[in-house]
């Protein structure tokens, strides 16, 4: 399926992002599941679940998904494309990933 896509630049290391304008479902699904996947439930006494811990990288992990799942591609100033990993996340500068971040496409309000 191909998608409308919107690009911005970075304003510190002028890295060009296009960003695809919305999620499909099964990406929003592979985000959630990043949350689910960190916590271990087990039941109490009367059956019920009962949250027993939770991986504390969850938050971060859901990030860098949402990001790369919404990144068609990353473009460096002298036009080389780069990967799509979360190592390239990781070397951006912080005030860029936060505007990244700020670009991703938004979820609709629920009623």
């Amino acid at each position: 399926m191909d998608r409308p896509t919107k690009e911005i630049e970075l304003p510190v290391s002028g890295v060009k992002v296009d960003i695809f304008t919305y999620y499909l479902r099964g990406e929003r699904k592979q985000i959630e599941a990043v949350m689910l996947e960190s916590a271990e439930f087990e039941q109490d006494a009367d059956g019920k679940p009962r949250l027993k811990k939770v991986d504390a990288t969850y938050r971060s992990k859901m990030e860098d998904k949402a990001v790369l799942l919404a990144v068609k591609r990353l473009v460096d100033k002298e036009g080389k494309e780069l990967p799509k990993t979360t190592e390239t996340l990781d070397g951006l500068p912080a005030e860029d990933f936060d505007l990244l971040q700020a670009s991703l496409p938004q979820q609709p309000k629920k009623k």
